[in-house]
């Protein structure tokens, strides 16, 4: 291999690496989502996902029910970006439900039907 063929090849190795290495937020929690498991407590799941990005806790009968909201969506200005501001809202997470310290599930259609059904035995 000639000089120019060697840098060439190392600057290239060089850009796949750093690529590889500069994954956004909203794609690290979108994987580490793929590693929770039900019944994991909060501890375990703040060690996969880290700290959330918003948190919500209310007292029902029964118990605590706690939701961690974790960035999910990409930064673009695009569909799933209602606001062009680069401020996190909760629109653009992913909650992630708790009931006793112990993981029930996560997405938004998880915790609309949550909520729902909560809504509706209150009544």
């Amino acid at each position: 291999m000639k000089t120019g063929e060697k840098t060439a090849f190392l600057l290239l190795l060089l850009i796949i690496i750093a690529s590889c290495a500069s994954q956004t937020k909203d794609a690290l929690n979108r994987d580490n989502l793929m590693k929770l498991e039900l019944g994991m407590t909060k501890e375990q799941v703040i060690q996969i996902m880290g700290k959330p990005d918003f948190t919500e806790a209310y007292q029902k009968p029964g118990g605590v029910s706690e939701t961690f909201f974790y960035y999910t969506k990409t930064r673009r200005v695009d569909t799933y970006r209602r606001w062009g501001d680069d401020t996190i809202t909760k629109d653009e997470c992913t909650p992630v439900e708790f009931e006793h310290g112990k993981l029930i599930g996560w997405g938004d259609e998880f915790y609309q039907r949550k909520r729902k059904v909560e809504f509706e035995i209150k009544r």
